[in-house]
C-alpha cells in the first residue's frame, strides 16, 4: 500500500482548471519528484496534499485513509509536513522560535527537544544563530530554517516546494544533500523542484507535469535519460 495516493485529483481556481485528473503514488521511504515548468500545477498538487488547496474532484489518501476533507492542521498531526515555496518564515522571530513553532501540534517536551537537536545537527549554522532574527539570515540559511521547521512536526512524509528557489548554487547542493540525509533517516520525501536535473538525480521516481496533467512518469534515472526531458528541460 502506498503511503500517499493522489487519485484522479482536479484543482480549480475560480472555476479555472489548474490540475486535471492527476494520479500520483508515493511509497514509504522514497524520494518522489514532481517536476515541470512554471504554471504546470506542481505546487497546486502539493498544496492539495497539505490541505491548503481544496480538491474539486478525486481523492487524497494517506496511509490508506481518505483525507480529502481533513483540515490542514489535522493533516500535520497525521504526519504530513509542508515546507512551502518562498519559505514563509516569521521574519521578526528568532531562529529557535521559528523552529519551535513547527512543533505546535506536539505535546511531548522531551521529544520536541530531540527534534530541535536533530535540526541543529543537520544545519549547524542554525545552532550558531539560534537567537538571531530569521529575517536577517541569508536566503540559503532561511531555506535551511524552513526545512528544519518542517521537520519539527516529526513528519512521516515531508513535502518540499521549490527548496532551491532563490539560493546560491553552492547552497543548492547542501540543501539537496540534506534532503537525501533526511530521507535516509526514514522520512519519505515528496519534492517539487524547477531544477529538474538535480531533482531527478536524487529521486527514486518522478512525475512530469505539463499544464496540469502528468505527461511522463518513471524512475529518476529513466526520466533523466528520456530524450523528451533532455530536449524540453535540460537543453541537451
Amino acid at each position: 500500500m502506498s503511503m500517499l495516493s493522489l487519485q484522479n485529483i482536479a484543482i480549480r481556481y475560480n472555476k479555472v482548471p489548474a490540475v486535471h485528473d492527476v494520479s500520483i503514488e508515493v511509497e514509504a521511504g522514497e524520494i518522489v519528484a514532481l517536476v515541470g515548468g512554471n504554471g504546470a500545477g506542481k505546487s497546486s498538487a502539493l498544496r492539495a496534499v497539505a490541505g491548503l488547496n481544496p480538491v474539486a474532484a478525486g481523492k487524497v489518501v494517506f496511509n490508506g485513509v481518505d483525507i480529502t476533507q481533513v483540515p490542514a492542521h489535522q493533516r500535520t498531526g497525521l504526519g504530513l509536513s509542508l515546507v512551502p515555496e518562498g519559505r514563509r518564515l516569521f521574519p521578526k522571530l528568532s531562529v529557535e522560535k521559528n523552529l519551535r513553532l513547527g512543533a505546535f501540534t506536539r505535546r511531548d517536551a522531551a521529544e520536541i527537544e530531540e527534534s530541535l537537536d536533530y535540526a541543529f545537527t543537520l544545519f549547524p549554522i542554525l545552532k550558531e544563530r539560534r537567537q538571531q532574527v530569521a529575517g536577517t539570515l541569508s536566503g540559503g540559511e532561511q531555506q535551511m530554517l524552513a526545512i528544519g521547521r518542517g521537520l519539527m512536526a516529526k513528519p512521516r512524509l515531508l513535502m518540499l516546494d521549490e527548496p532551491s528557489w532563490g539560493i546560491a548554487p553552492k547552497l543548492v547542493t547542501k540543501i539537496l544533500d540534506t534532503i537525501q540525509q533526511v530521507n535516509a533517516s526514514g522520512i519519505t520525501i515528496l519534492l517539487v523542484e524547477q531544477n529538474i536535473k538535480r531533482a531527478l538525480e536524487i529521486a527514486n521516481r518522478g512525475y512530469v507535469l505539463q499544464t496540469g496533467r502528468i505527461v511522463l512518469a518513471g524512475s529518476g534515472r529513466d526520466l533523466l535519460d528520456n530524450p523528451e526531458i533532455q530536449k524540453a528541460y535540460l537543453g541537451i
